[in-house]
C-alpha cells in the first residue's frame, strides 16, 4: 500500500516536472523571439528629445491596410505608392485615391524594382508566414506570376541582372534559387549566401544583391555572383542591414545604439548615436532627408515578435540627434518628402501613414 502511494506521488511529481519544463521552454522561446513583456522603457509612448518640434499628421488611416512595408515616391513628388502585405494604395497630395486600391496576393518582404528613369515599375515579394511563394506584380498591383516553391524557399526575394537576363532570386535552404523574371520558372541554383536585399548599387541600370556571407560579413554580388564590395563588422552587429531607397542606395547596420551608414560601395560614411536603443532593438528602415550623406537623417528602430514598439530618430546634417520619439505601435517604412524649406518624411505603420514636417 505504501509502495502504491509512493508510486503515485512519484508519477505526480514527474508529470508536474514535465509540465514545468514544457512551460519554461515555451516561455524561453517566446522571450527569445521578442514575445516576452515589453521592456519598461518602451511601455509609454512619448517624445524624449525635441530640439526641433515637428508637425505630425495622420495622412492615411485604413483599418484593412495592415503593416506598411514600403512607401515609394512616384514621378510626381506629391504622389506615393503605399505597399502593405495585402494592398497597394496611391497617396496623392496626402489623400487616398480609393478608386486605385488594389489587393495584392498576401506577400511580404517586398523589393521595388525601378526602371532606367528611377521610377518604380514592379513589386517583387515572397509569401506571408505559412504561405510559401514568390511573385512579381506590376506597379498597380496586377499579378504577373506567383509560384509556390515550398517552405524551404520562404524568405526574402530580390532582383538580379547578369547582363543578359534578369532574375528573381530567393533562398532555398542555404542556396540561392534563380527564377526567370518573366515566368517564375527555375533557371538555376547559385552559391550558398543569405539574401538580404537588391538594388542598383553600381548605378549602371543593373541590379546587384546584398548578401550575408556569415553573421558579420556582408557583400554586394553582381549577376555572376562575383564579389564587388565587402564589409566585416563586429560580433555585436548580428541584425541584418537595411537598404535605403535612394537612387544610389546606402546600407544601414545597427548594434544597439550604434548606427552605421555605408555607401553603395560599402564604404563607411557616417556614424550616429541612437541613444537609448537597447538590444534587441535594431534599425528596420532609414532615409536621408535630402542627398546623403551630408543631409539630415531619419531612422526607425523596432523590437521583435510581440513587442510592437518602435523608436523614431531624426538627426541633423551634422549628426546631432534633434528628435526622438517612442512610438505606440509597429512602424517599418520611411521615405523623405521634398520641401522647399525645412524637412519632411512619411512614416508607415500598421494601418496608417504619418507625415512629419520640421521647419
Amino acid at each position: 500500500m505504501n509502495f502504491i502511494k509512493l508510486s503515485t506521488v512519484l508519477e505526480s511529481i514527474s508529470r508536474h516536472f514535465q509540465i514545468y519544463i514544457w512551460v519554461s521552454t515555451i516561455s524561453i522561446f517566446f522571450t527569445s523571439c521578442g514575445g516576452g513583456g515589453v521592456p519598461e522603457y518602451l511601455i509609454e509612448a512619448r517624445v524624449e528629445v525635441s530640439t526641433r518640434t515637428p508637425l505630425k499628421e495622420v495622412v492615411l488611416k485604413k483599418d484593412d491596410l495592415n503593416l506598411v512595408k514600403a512607401i515609394v515616391p512616384l514621378k510626381d513628388s506629391s504622389a506615393f505608392l503605399i505597399v502593405s502585405d495585402n494592398q497597394v494604395c496611391r497617396l496623392i497630395n496626402y489623400e487616398l485615391n480609393p478608386g486605385e486600391d488594389v489587393f495584392i496576393h498576401e506577400l511580404s518582404d517586398f523589393s521595388i524594382l525601378r526602371n532606367t528613369l528611377g521610377e518604380p515599375s514592379y513589386i517583387i515579394g515572397s509569401g506571408l508566414w505559412g504561405k510559401p511563394s514568390a511573385a512579381v506584380l506590376d506597379i498597380n498591383g496586377q499579378l504577373k506570376w506567383k509560384k509556390d516553391y515550398g517552405y524551404d524557399a520562404m524568405g526574402k526575394t530580390a532582383v538580379l541582372d547578369d547582363g543578359d537576363q534578369r532574375f528573381v532570386v530567393l533562398n532555398i535552404k542555404e542556396d540561392l534559387l534563380f527564377l526567370n523574371f518573366g515566368t517564375g520558372d527555375i533557371v538555376r541554383k547559385g552559391l550558398p549566401n543569405r539574401l538580404i536585399a537588391s538594388a542598383d548599387f553600381s548605378g549602371d541600370g543593373f541590379y546587384e544583391i546584398l548578401v550575408g556571407l556569415s553573421e558579420t560579413d556582408f557583400a554586394i554580388l553582381d549577376g555572376k555572383q562575383q564579389e564587388l564590395h565587402k564589409i566585416s563588422v563586429s560580433d555585436a552587429y548580428w541584425y541584418e542591414p537595411v537598404v535605403t531607397s535612394s537612387i544610389l542606395p546606402f546600407v544601414i547596420v545597427s548594434a544597439g545604439d550604434v548606427l552605421d551608414v555605408y555607401d553603395s560601395k560599402l564604404k563607411h560614411v557616417k556614424k550616429f548615436d541612437a541613444q537609448g536603443a537597447i538590444s534587441p532593438m535594431h534599425v528596420v528602415a532609414a532615409t536621408f532627408i535630402g542627398p546623403g550623406p551630408d543631409a539630415p537623417f531619419a531612422a526607425v528602430y523596432a523590437g521583435r515578435g510581440g513587442w510592437h514598439r518602435s523608436i523614431l530618430y531624426v538627426f541633423s546634417s551634422t549628426g546631432k540627434l534633434v528628435y526622438k520619439e517612442i512610438l505606440d505601435g509597429n512602424y517599418q517604412s520611411i521615405t523623405s518628402v521634398p520641401q522647399s524649406d525645412g524637412m519632411a518624411f512619411l512614416l508607415g505603420g500598421r494601418n496608417e501613414v504619418l507625415l512629419y514636417s520640421f521647419q
